[in-house]
């Protein structure tokens, strides 16, 4: 049987209507360059005129360093950068009708280009503003650094006054990922049959970028009184991961329970997840609070971003092995530890108090996600302190997790729905916590299928939707429900994930509201407006869950200890054919392929010195056999090399030490 009778069908989404669609490789053999959204140099240029208002003369002239003249007030030319940039701009004037005032608006989404900016400050004004150039004679501006903008691509320059000038250059500094000398050079990558899920998995690397900034260039809290300020300080270090590019421009501790995973996944990247994470603990307050969000803004009250800082904290170590900033923290986490089991009740759950959360206000009381991450925390947390030494803390901490996945499943589990509920007594069966339980593994094997199947009922022509929020499209706990299908196994599920990535990741890339290179915070479907408000971010780190889903699942290529010292390689085909790519640990790169032909598959890895990889060969229903590197490990029955075993689904590989691999299976009764 072929890979094709075994899958759903390929849900059709239809081509960008505008935006940047890959070029023709820079290197023929890096076919995945094609896809790279970012910057070869720091200094980027806009790509074509977008429109223009009242007297413009050779409006596209500018692009090409010739004279684009604006003649009276209010005419004006939108330069289209081609995606969302973040920056400085730099105008240069060649000539003018003496002293002018040019005017300068940014946007994001083309539903609201035009001589004002988006909204970015969070204030009471419901736009950003301008900011204005003197222009006479020969003039070059650069705006100040003090209006740094995080995310736009529409970049409207009007005149102000009633003469004429001519602009022949425009171009912007590109002052995201701070530390990459080399923006487009990324540590890993990924390339598959599918050219949607290709351009996502770049644009949600490049969304992460965006989100990756100076921690001297984020949000002044309060908001200014005009315009906006991005000389915030909200972090330690050099480089740090906030929630959007736009704005906060803030340490959020949800979002990073998607961004390390992305920012890892894409470039390696996990000094910036640190200085976030060391950033939170470093205003913890004397009870064991951790803040709702970091500097400036310093919010608290959240029990759920409490516990996302937790649940990242044992992310970054997985990633890094870094027990060296483990031993900086461990008092901070064990005082937050304590802070939130404190509030676990006589029915053996957390009740919230703090009701802050992620795009609603939640009721207190035994909430799902809450004690999904509750329980994350404490089952991570039990491995964090063994590598600390405190066997005694180990194990309670083990013990109080496997109670409380007890008194969870009493509680909440929903068996006649195959889902678990909002709260005990609720109706709502909620994206986010049902997601969490399974991506996270508290949901076992069975319940975890029939959740996938569940969430995948609640999907609409644009993605999926969160009964929880109103049944708003869910983006932050649609990234969480990606992971989930893969996670949750078979074929059904992992057909459900890349699907979703299609539906969901695709409608966000090729709409013509959107950016058409990087992800949203939010969105609406089926009113007059998809965003409904220029404060949403466009570009927006919590949206890039198909990003490490690609990688970790489609791929199949994850870390299993500490810094990558063991790893996986179980690959998620669903309806591809073949899939390439890298992640780099602290061992160096592990590379992998895979190719699926008529229910044959073959695959190749490479595992850098000092790791140990554990392979997954697909068997797609049938009875296979298994070759590696041309001798036999498994006859369809038994193993003879590396520890082979089969649990139906994959044919499992043991002891894959540092070298080159050559994986290929056949149907048992092909020879």
């Amino acid at each position: 049987m072929g890979l094709a009778a075994l899958v759903a069908p390929v849900l059709s989404v239809p081509p960008a209507t505008a935006g940047p669609a890959p070029s023709p490789s820079r290197h023929a053999a890096r076919p995945w360059d094609a896809y790279n959204l970012s910057p070869r140099t720091r200094t980027v240029r806009p790509v074509a005129i977008y429109n223009t208002n009242g007297t413009v003369t050779d409006p596209s002239a500018v692009l090409k360093g010739r004279r684009t003249r604006l003649t009276g007030a209010g005419s004006y030319v939108t330069l289209d950068f081609g995606k969302d940039v973040s920056g400085l701009v730099t105008l240069h004037f060649a000539a003018s009708d003496g002293a002018q005032r040019v005017g300068l608006a940014f946007n994001e989404s083309p539903d609201y280009v035009g001589t004002n900016s988006d909204t970015s400050t969070g204030g009471p004004r419901s736009r950003d503003g301008v900011l204005y150039a003197d222009v006479n004679g020969a003039t070059t501006y650069t705006m100040p650094a003090q209006y740094l903008r995080g995310g736009f691509r529409y970049l409207t320059v009007f005149l102000d006054s009633a003469g004429s000038v001519d602009l022949d250059r425009a171009s912007l500094h590109f002052t995201a990922a701070p530390t990459m000398k080399h923006p487009a050079d990324y540590a890993n990558h990924f390339y598959s049959s599918d050219p949607l899920l290709n351009r996502i998995w770049y644009a949600g690397a490049y969304t992460m970028q965006l989100n990756t900034i100076d921690p001297k260039t984020g949000r002044v809290w309060e908001p200014p009184a005009a315009l906006w300020d991005n000389t915030g300080d909200v972090g330690v270090g050099d480089t740090i991961l906030v929630d959007g590019a736009k704005r906060d421009r803030t340490v959020w501790p949800g979002d990073l329970g998607i961004e390390i995973p992305a920012a890892y996944a894409a470039f390696g990247d996990t000094v910036s997840a640190r200085n976030a994470l060391t950033t939170v603990y470093q205003h913890q307050k004397d009870t064991g609070e951790l803040p709702y969000s970091g500097p400036m803004m310093n919010k608290y009250g959240s029990d759920t971003y409490h516990l996302w800082t937790l649940s990242a904290s044992y992310d970054y170590y997985r990633y890094t092995g870094d027990t060296a900033w483990l031993a900086s923290v461990w008092d901070a986490y064990k005082h937050g530890v304590d802070y939130s089991t404190a509030k676990v009740d006589a029915n053996g759950l957390l009740s919230i108090t703090g009701t802050g959360d992620s795009v609603r206000i939640l009721a207190k009381g035994e909430n799902l996600i809450a004690n999904v991450l509750l329980w994350r925390v404490l089952s991570t947390g039990s491995e964090l302190a063994t590598v600390r030494g405190d066997t005694a803390l180990a194990a309670s901490y083990a013990s109080r997790a496997a109670a409380l996945r007890t008194a969870i499943d009493a509680n909440f589990w929903d068996d006649a729905a195959g889902a678990y509920k909002f709260y005990p007594t609720s109706t709502i069966h909620p994206q986010d916590g049902n997601a969490l339980a399974v991506w996270y593994g508290l949901a076992g094997q069975d319940k975890a299928q029939r959740i996938s199947a569940v969430l995948k009922g609640n999907w609409n022509d644009v993605g999926s939707t969160a009964p929880e929020n109103k049944g708003n499209p869910g983006v932050f706990s649609g990234s969480m429900e990606v992971n989930a299908h893969f996670a949750a196994g078979g074929q059904a599920a992992d057909q459900a994930g890349v699907d979703l990535i299609r539906r969901q990741w695709g409608y966000m890339l090729t709409s013509p509201h959107g950016t058409q290179s990087t992800f949203w915070e939010s969105y609406r479907a089926g009113e007059s407006c998809v965003f409904c408000s220029t404060y949403v971010s466009l570009a927006h780190g919590w949206a890039t869950g198909p990003t490490p889903a690609l990688s970790f699942y489609v791929l199949g290529v994850a870390p299993d200890s500490p810094g990558g010292r063991t790893f996986h390689f179980v690959p998620h085909p669903a309806d591809l054919t073949f899939t390439e790519g890298r992640i780099t640990t602290e061992y160096g790169p592990v590379d992998a392929s895979w190719r699926v032909d008529h229910g044959a598959f073959r695959a190749r890895l490479t595992a850098p010195r000092g790791t140990t990889g554990r392979a997954g060969v697909p068997t797609f229903g049938g009875k296979v056999r298994v070759f590696v590197n041309g001798r036999l490990a498994w006859t369809g029955t038994r193993a003879t090399a590396y520890g082979a075993h089969a649990d139906g689904d994959y044919v499992y590989l043991e002891g894959l030490r540092a070298g080159h691999y050559t994986i290929t299976s056949e149907r048992v009764g092909e020879r």
